[in-house]
């Protein structure tokens, strides 16, 4: 009984290093500051029309991200000032929407051994709701510490029952 006892742990002692290096587990956090202070996307309407996922690590892209995102407002707001010696900004957009009632946040950012990863949250109005026929383009913003690793971006998606939002 011994030598199955030692046999089992010595076996998952094995794997071990394995399943830690998989994406989706041994998680840690980052820390993760939204350009928007509300629990929605960082704007309704964007120069977004497809859905996109970026990371931008450079003053040039993050200009030309920033002059996409407020395409549709004259005059455009400024470009917020990003140190890109430390920090990179990920940007989620929705991409054209037929109606109000759709946002895209970022949740939270974690690093395990294979890299970074984003969650989002995307929100729909549920079936039957009535909203506005207004086209929408809903886009969110967020900075973390620069980074050369590859990010990925896991999504959810929540039906938002009428009147609750």
């Amino acid at each position: 009984m011994r030598r199955v006892v030692l046999a089992l742990i010595a076996t998952a002692a094995c794997r071990a290093p394995i399943a830690a290096g998989q994406p989706g587990l041994a998680r840690d956090p980052l820390v993760v500051t939204r350009l928007s202070s509300r629990d929605l996307s960082f704007s309704t309407f964007s120069g977004f029309t497809d859905s996109v996922r970026l990371v931008v690590r450079d003053s040039a892209t993050w200009q030309d991200t920033w002059r996409t995102i407020n395409q549709p407002f004259i005059p455009a707001p400024p470009v917020p000032p990003i140190d890109f010696m430390r920090d990179m900004v990920v940007v989620a957009a929705l991409g054209a929407r037929p109606s109000e009632g759709y946002e895209i946040v970022v949740e939270n950012v974690r690093e395990d051994s294979s890299g970074i990863e984003v969650a989002l949250r995307v929100t729909e109005p549920a079936r039957g709701c009535p909203v506005a026929a207004v086209m929408t383009q809903p886009v969110d913003l967020a900075r973390i510490s620069a980074s050369a690793r590859r990010v990925r971006f896991r999504q959810r998606t929540v039906a938002v029952p009428c009147g609750t939002q």
